[in-house]
């Protein structure tokens, strides 16, 4: 069955898909809904052959505000009162299902990229520092808000912002919970480049799309691969995993006959991720 959601949309332009947060009414705060969409949406465009890249961005004035505090706030106990323990276990499930969700967007084998505007607050961070790369417009901001509302990161942030930025503008952002506009973002490393307005942020992330897609997709698909695979090992073990990789995947693949080819023809070459 097709992926389907009223919080989350998907929509395709040739070998690029932008996922759309779709709650602007809640400047999309992160529902139950969209965090269950998540992985089924990306799971959906992994496997699809046509797309080679993704754009993630928000509808309306934000690209998200965080969690959606309110809608957390509406599942309340019915029934016997719960021993503190069974509590405890039931926020635990509830804070994996999170992680996972936003996990599914560093573990999609295409590469995703960040559109922003508006506000991107809390959980925003943690789908952004999700994301492979991130573009913003001059409008946004962007705060770890957490130690402002009196609890720890805990979906993500602390542990993909230190591979953005550096320690010291992490340990700033997470203590202080200060928000910084589009600018400072980009002097940190936090966005590549910043454009005027959205319309700008979004045209330019899907130019960077679509120049991704038009490579060979096995040789894309396997540097992300590579790149994910290198954060756990030594860089003997990454390069032994590179090596083999390369040999078993794109050294034998269609894609390299057809660029060498291409080269010798002198046009551009049509990957066929073969």
């Amino acid at each position: 069955m097709a992926f389907s959601s009223d919080v989350l949309t998907i929509e395709r332009s040739g070998a690029v898909a932008t996922l759309w947060l779709d709650r602007p009414d809640r400047r999309n705060a992160l529902s139950g809904a969209l965090w269950g969409a998540f992985p089924d949406a990306l799971e959906e465009l992994a496997d699809d052959e046509a797309i080679r890249a993704i754009v993630l961005a928000g509808r309306g004035k934000s690209f998200c505000v965080g969690i959606d505090l309110a809608d957390l706030g509406g599942g309340g106990h019915q029934g016997e009162a719960a021993s503190q323990a069974a509590a405890n276990l039931r926020q635990l499930e509830v804070t994996t299902r999170f992680q996972r969700a936003i996990s599914a967007f560093a573990e999609c084998p295409l590469p995703v990229i960040a559109a922003v505007h508006g506000h991107c607050l809390g959980a925003g961070i943690d789908l952004i520092t999700a994301c492979d790369v991130r573009v913003a417009a001059s409008d946004a901001s962007f705060g770890v808000r957490e130690t402002r509302i009196g609890v720890v990161a805990d979906v993500g942030t602390l542990q993909r912002l230190p591979r953005v930025v550096t320690a010291g503008h992490v340990a700033e952002l997470a203590y202080t919970g200060r928000d910084i506009d589009a600018a400072r973002a980009e002097k940190i490393g936090l966005v590549n480049d910043v454009y005027p307005d959205f319309t700008a942020t979004y045209e330019a992330a899907m130019g960077l799309a679509n120049e991704i897609a038009a490579n060979s997709p096995l040789a894309v698909r396997g540097t992300k691969f590579i790149l994910q695979q290198g954060e756990n090992l030594t860089t003997g073990q990454s390069l032994q995993l590179n090596g083999l990789y390369t040999l078993m995947t794109s050294l034998q693949s269609n894609d390299l006959r057809e660029a060498m080819k291409a080269f010798m023809e002198k046009r551009p070459p049509d990957f066929t991720g073969s």
